[in-house]
């Protein structure tokens, strides 16, 4: 568990406590990043349960291969996914909602067919997705020279159906959620809470995602990491631990704004004046404090 600091007597003394945190998530990915190099790994796959950060933990991996004189090639498997048209199908023929979690969703074929380039040709064809228009938008170039490595990025990282096309090439898994509670003066959220509140933030700055939506469609993506990610998270993994202790004091102004648009008699008004009450004691900070380059900014923007 991670202890928050509390009354904090100035400006210096917040902006401590959270180079303290950004500092140690930063170390954690360069021993990361040489354990990979060292061993040899040319394909690295960072999977995460939604809101653990890995967007952006990909990018700083990417950096931290360059220090060390290393190109990492970014590969979301977002972007593999089906056309929404087809998903939307999909989901009316079961009466359900679309699924974006689940192995049928991902254009498997192309998958394999990027790790076969990867490992033997001169040039990987990645597919691009776009969320906002719903489907492929089209294809982009990747040249694939014996120095470079290349990291898959997706909660889909961890999929047998997906990790079968890895296993004839070394790969290094990696795993970030954030594994630490948080207290807050004595006030505990657990990690499926802090991601909780990193999602309703999230989707409403970067989704058009209003609290109601997130709140509806919470419990079928818990179930969805229940059955598809978690159980498949090899215990040899490498794994990162991205809770960052001062979070819960920053981003608490943020989820206020988001309860507040739930409508009344909202079927998840009892849920958010609980989670209003478990805030209401807690002494925010402000976001300024936060850095441009933090993992924390995928979810506060910046």
């Amino acid at each position: 568990m991670k202890q928050a600091q509390i009354r904090l007597p100035d400006d210096a003394a917040m902006r401590a406590y959270i180079d303290e945190s950004e500092h140690a998530f930063e170390e954690r990915l360069r021993t990361v990043c040489r354990t990979a190099a060292a061993g040899g790994r040319r394909i690295l796959t960072l999977a995460g349960p939604s809101c653990s950060g890995k967007t952006t933990t990909a990018e700083m991996l990417k950096l931290e291969f360059a220090a060390i004189g290393k190109h990492l090639h970014t590969i979301s498997i977002d972007d593999f996914y089906y056309d929404r048209d087809v998903l939307a199908a999909r989901s009316r023929a079961r009466d359900g909602e679309i699924d974006y979690d689940s192995p049928e969703t991902v254009d498997i074929p192309r998958f394999a067919a990027v790790v076969r380039e990867i490992t033997n040709e001169p040039v990987a064809c990645v597919p691009r997705f776009s969320f906002r228009e719903g489907r492929r938008t089209g294809m982009r170039q990747i040249a694939c020279t014996p120095s470079d490595a290349f990291l898959f990025e997706g909660i889909q990282a961890v999929y047998p159906e997906l990790t079968r096309y890895l296993a004839g090439s070394p790969y290094e898994a990696l795993f970030i959620s954030p594994e630490s509670a948080i207290d807050v003066g004595g006030i505990v959220f657990e990690p499926r809470e802090i991601r909780f509140l990193r999602r309703l933030v999230r989707d409403y700055k970067f989704r058009a995602s209003d609290g109601e939506s997130t709140y509806a469609v919470w419990q079928s993506v818990l179930d969805n990491e229940d059955t598809h990610i978690y159980p498949n998270v090899a215990p040899d993994v490498t794994r990162i631990d991205s809770t960052l202790a001062y979070e819960v004091q920053v981003i608490k102004p943020f989820v206020l704004e988001v309860l507040d648009t739930l409508p009344v008699g909202s079927r998840f008004a009892a849920d958010a004046a609980a989670l209003r009450g478990k805030l209401a004691p807690i002494e925010p900070i402000s976001a300024s404090f936060v850095p441009q380059h933090s993992v924390f900014r995928e979810f506060i923007g910046s």
